[in-house]
């Protein structure tokens, strides 16, 4: 059947008899009708009974009547021709102040789409990784010094009892100093004193870093003054210092080619932000911050 052609029109009186007879003789049902117009059923009975005060509009009503000729391939002016006229004009062209309480057009029933049930389990999975990401980034803000690992302080030597007979016992408080790797400890050093190797002898830096770490060792165990000491900035960083009782005195950052010399009551708690960028001074000897640096921070104890 080519598009082009078109069905006689039944012998009807109404564009609704019409149409209702085209469609008993194409062998089809209301609800098919409805579903290929999209229209709901009782729409399509409504036109077929010429009954257009239950639809939305002149408009509409002549759309839908076209639409339904189309579809049975029959003459679509011939039957909007036939639309009733009473008094003179047809009640689809008066308008209409009335609500309209249905809609326009119906979408024909269907099976509702089941949503998967891992789809609501999406939102509360966002939140808890919206939190979670939270979290973390407030942990990682927190001040590195605060979080720091019991297992990254120095150990306290052993007590070692003083040269003097019947004087007190002093503690050999830990220094930075002593962390050097090219420097050997006090007992490796007395034990190179009782039997030296003729093979090798110990290098200046090692003797010279040695002697600097004994004698700050015994100015810390023997003195209560405040120990100074002297950050000289190659590169923009901060540093944190706080006294014995555990109050910040020191929090700047300062800029490449500065200096600032801290002092304070012992032992000094010293947080180092950009450790690599940032030369550390007691006295004048250098502090080899390297073995206490994690992620470029270094935090070491001076006593």
């Amino acid at each position: 059947m080519s598009a082009d052609h078109t069905t006689p029109l039944p012998v009807a009186s109404t564009a609704g008899g019409q149409l209702r007879a085209a469609r008993e003789a194409a062998g089809l049902s209301q609800e098919a009708v409805a579903e290929q117009l999209k229209l709901a059923p009782r729409q399509v009975r409504a036109i077929e009974d010429d009954d257009y005060a239950r639809l939305p509009g002149r408009t509409f009503v002549r759309g839908f009547v076209r639409n339904y000729a189309r579809l049975l391939q029959l003459d679509a002016s011939a039957v909007l021709a036939a639309l009733p006229r009473n008094d003179g004009m047809s009640p689809l062209d008066r308008p209409s102040l009335s609500a309209v309480s249905r809609p326009m057009a119906e979408l024909p029933a269907t099976t509702p789409i089941r949503r998967g049930t891992s789809t609501r389990w999406l939102i509360p999975l966002a939140l808890i990784a919206i939190v979670a990401a939270a979290g973390l980034y407030e942990y990682a803000r927190a001040p590195w010094a605060s979080r720091r690992s019991t297992n990254d302080a120095p150990s306290a030597p052993p007590v070692a009892p003083s040269s003097g007979t019947g004087g007190p016992t002093t503690t050999t408080l830990p220094n930075p100093l002593e962390a050097r790797n090219d420097a050997p400890s006090p007992t490796q050093e007395a034990k190179s004193d009782m039997a030296p190797s003729p093979a090798s002898t110990p290098s200046s830096t090692a003797a010279e870093t040695t002697s600097a770490t004994a004698a700050a060792s015994t100015a810390t165990t023997t003195s209560s003054a405040d120990v100074s000491l002297l950050f000289t900035f190659n590169a923009k960083s901060w540093i944190e210092v706080k006294d014995a009782s555990g109050k910040v005195i020191f929090l700047q950052t300062k800029d490449a080619g500065t200096t600032q010399t801290v002092s304070g009551a012992p032992p000094l708690d010293v947080v180092v932000g950009n450790a690599a960028g940032v030369v550390v001074s007691l006295g004048d000897k250098t502090i080899d911050t390297a073995p206490f640096t994690r992620g470029n921070i270094a935090r070491f104890v001076v006593k």
